[in-house]
């Protein structure tokens, strides 16, 4: 059942389309009906009935056979079916009061008698999968579980327009405090409404754009807080700057480099230049997710030693969708107060086990070639390095890495570097043997 978890996860659950409030007539598909419910702040999970014991299965591969509702759920499925796979939320029930994710780990944690489970989808039943429109899952699930109180069907309006979902949102998510709606149809994606969220974090490193955005910021790496001049990388944001502030902002973090033992590969295949780390800057964006279809999402922990950043290990974190630059907080600090942890824990719950730095295979160093060259009593040096990281399984490293050093002492910026990735030796080889003849001309001598 873990498997049919993950595999609902990957396939259906975190393919939801998250919208902001405000793009619900622009970007929702016309339907002939839809079918909208309140979205509950839980942790997916799969019920399994064999017809006699009912059991909880998450894509973490986590089982809970023990808790109070399921004899529940025993008691209300016993007689109505010979098995039954269902996908739902599991959530904390709060009388009056907005259910939150980390009411729910606190639960699983000390007691699982405030348990209940909210069943929105059908999987398979008396062993074969189940196909069926919005409406007939909707009045199969309601009778499956009807007489249900901590295990229930999802309560969904059906309507026929985007100004009916318009006004539910406006009831359900504005006036009742709700986090937001899940909206299906039988021929469109699902959608995910909910407010704008908005974080401040610190800027901890950027990229230059190519092409027509050369000479400009192309991204900005960002990242929390923890205290202890350490920041927990976040997000990578793209969007929400003018053409004007790219210019002005490259040339502006340019002044603010530091080194690092730390690489974080931008879009363009080239590493983020860090940066030291003391601006904060405002964004949104429309979700933030602690887990993806492989399980928790972990990132790794930087730490200021000597005016370096240095990986300290990889700790719970989250991924933003869809963030947005809106603006430079000059009023805030870099410290835990501002730009800290707990404007995530706030709106969703992290596992709290701290990371840990795992044995890596080591590198395997596949070229190095150095060259000089005299010129006004000045030697310059120019390096390649190509690399072969060994560490790609983790998903969390590029496969081979080449690094080009620059050195003149009689030039203002006398040391000048550039990273670049890729998954093919024969491409990052290819890479190389160019920067080598692009770079190296009459009058170098090989080292």
């Amino acid at each position: 059942m873990n498997e049919l978890a993950i595999a609902y996860k990957k396939k259906t659950a975190s393919r939801y389309l998250p919208i902001d409030s405000t793009e619900m007539k622009q970007k929702i598909m016309e339907s002939e009906v839809y079918a909208v419910s309140t979205k509950y702040d839980g942790h997916l999970y799969i019920l399994h009935f064999d017809g006699k014991v009912a059991r909880l299965f998450n894509a973490g591969k986590n089982c809970i056979e023990d808790a109070p509702l399921l004899k529940e759920v025993e008691n209300t499925l016993k007689g109505k079916c010979e098995s039954v796979v269902l996908a739902g939320e599991l959530y904390v029930h709060k009388s009056g009061e907005r259910s939150r994710s980390f009411d729910l780990a606190a639960c699983l944690d000390d007691g699982l008698d405030q348990l209940s489970f909210v069943a929105f989808d059908i999987l398979q039943f008396n062993g074969a999968d189940v196909k069926g429109t919005i409406k007939e899952v909707d009045q199969q699930l309601k009778a499956l579980l009807d007489g249900g109180k901590a295990v229930h069907s999802i309560k969904n309006d059906f309507v026929n327009s985007r100004n009916d979902i318009e006004a539910l949102y406006n009831k359900i998510v504005v006036q009742d405090g709700h986090e937001g709606l899940i909206v299906k149809s039988d021929f469109a994606p699902t959608y995910k409404i909910k407010p704008l969220i908005t974080l401040d974090a610190v800027v901890l490193g950027y990229a230059e754009g190519e092409g027509v955005q050369e000479g400009m910021l192309r991204e900005v790496l960002v990242g929390l807080s923890t205290g202890k001049n350490e920041y927990l990388n976040i997000a990578r944001i793209s969007n929400g700057f003018s053409n004007a502030e790219r210019k002005e902002l490259l040339s502006f973090f340019e002044g603010m480099k530091v080194d690092s033992n730390y690489l974080e590969v931008a879009g363009t295949n080239v590493a983020f230049t860090m940066v030291k780390p003391v601006e904060v800057i405002e964004f949104t964006c429309l979700d933030v997710i602690s887990e993806n279809s492989k399980g928790g999402i972990k990132k790794m922990m930087l730490k200021i030693e000597e005016g370096m950043y240095v990986p300290q290990y990889k700790s719970p974190s989250v991924s933003v969708i869809s963030p947005v630059f809106v603006k430079f907080r000059k009023d805030k600090q870099p410290n835990a107060e501002d730009t800290g942890m707990s404007q995530i824990t706030k709106i969703i719950s992290l596992d709290e086990t701290k990371g840990k730095a795992e044995p890596l295979q080591k590198s395997l160093l596949l070229h190095r070639q150095v060259y000089k060259k005299e010129r006004k009593g000045y030697t310059m040096v120019r390096k390649f390095v190509v690399w072969k990281t060994n560490k790609e399984a983790t998903e969390e490293y590029p496969a081979f890495v080449y690094h080009y050093t620059d050195f003149s002492p009689s030039r203002k910026d006398m040391l000048k570097k550039e990273v670049k990735v890729s998954s093919s030796k024969a491409q990052i080889e290819s890479y190389l043997k160019s920067e080598i003849a692009e770079n190296i001309k009459k009058g170098w001598s090989k080292v």
